[in-house]
């Protein structure tokens, strides 16, 4: 219920607002973690958040102070999915999407829990690199060069 009537307040608010807030609440630079998850089938995982575009986009957050960069990612899914993941190797190293920051795309594929979407999550389904629905501009490239190479990965993984 908070949740959602942060985001709200949140949306809401100008770019240079939102960008100032967590220009406040956050280090004094961010590094960002996402992740190009893929099942068992090759499918990409992806999520609708319920904080900034209404795109479909990767799963990620930012990282804690002295959190190895993995376990920042497999924490940020857990928490926003409940599922346990294994994390592989890191595709792409990007200027950040919108925000000042660096942010890390790694593999990444499920590897048990169950699945329960937090409030930050609307929405996680998997499709077929092929037939992507409505992607945030970055990440849809990103799929186009890596979701391959996560995939046989994953594949060599399972």
């Amino acid at each position: 219920m908070i949740f959602r009537l942060l985001a709200t307040i949140y949306n809401a608010l100008p770019i240079r607002w939102q960008r100032r807030l967590l220009d406040r609440t956050q280090h004094r630079f961010l590094v960002g973690v996402a992740g190009l998850g893929v099942d068992k089938d090759g499918h990409v995982l992806l999520a609708r958040h319920r904080f900034g575009a209404p795109e479909w986009r990767f799963l990620g957050g930012f990282l804690d102070v002295r959190e190895r960069i993995e376990d920042a990612l497999a924490r940020e899914i857990r928490e926003e999915t409940g599922l346990e993941v294994e994390v592989g190797p890191i595709l792409e190293a990007s200027p950040g999407y919108r925000w000042q920051r660096v942010e890390l795309v790694y593999a990444y594929r499920p590897a048990g829990g169950a699945q329960r979407l937090s409030d930050e999550v609307i929405e996680l389904r998997a499709f077929d690199p092929a037939d992507l629905p409505d992607v945030r501009a970055d990440q849809r490239g990103m799929i186009e060069r890596h979701a391959a190479r996560a995939a046989e990965w994953a594949r060599q993984r399972a």
